[in-house]
């Protein structure tokens, strides 16, 4: 098990924000966030590849791309 960080954004709701999830992979951790916010934009980082900030930077970096 891992402790991921998963960005979630909803349209058209504006939701969105991080959440720590343990989980066996990286696709069970975004299936965890999905049952709290259906239909949203997901993305997640491996919580032992990086820290917190780093990886907050990193999706706020990603979600300017598109």
């Amino acid at each position: 098990m891992h402790r991921y960080q998963v960005f979630f954004c909803k349209q058209p709701d504006g939701i969105a924000g991080f959440e720590a999830v343990i989980a066996s992979d990286a696709f069970e951790a975004c299936r965890e966030v999905e049952r709290r916010y259906p239909g949203a934009l997901l993305a997640s980082i491996d919580g032992e590849l990086t820290d917190e900030v780093t990886a907050r930077k990193l999706f706020t970096h990603w979600l300017s791309t598109l």
